[in-house]
């Protein structure tokens, strides 16, 4: 195999010694995965069940007042107690 006859114009810098944010600017705290990449910080139950079924509204097979009138009970701040005494889990 030949060798390439490009040459890096830039100086190289050593980053060993740097380490990645783990707080925002604004105090929030980032989180990571097992490789080391940036991911969205986790989100509540109540908040999730809403946007599924905000993603659900036309979905085929659903009835749609239904679907609204469980988003507009979502929609109302409620305390994971109340969730799961109403909706246990499967």
């Amino acid at each position: 195999m030949s060798k390439h006859n490009y040459k890096n114009p830039s100086k190289s810098i050593d980053t060993s010694n740097v380490e990645s944010q783990k707080v925002t600017e604004e105090g929030q705290k980032k989180y990571y995965d097992d490789q080391g990449w940036e991911i969205r910080a986790p989100i509540s139950d109540r908040e999730c069940i809403f946007k599924c079924l905000d993603n659900c509204q036309s979905l085929a097979g659903l009835n749609k007042k239904q679907v609204m009138r469980l988003m507009d009970e979502f929609a109302v701040e409620k305390t994971d107690e109340q969730i799961k005494s109403e909706y246990p889990p499967l």
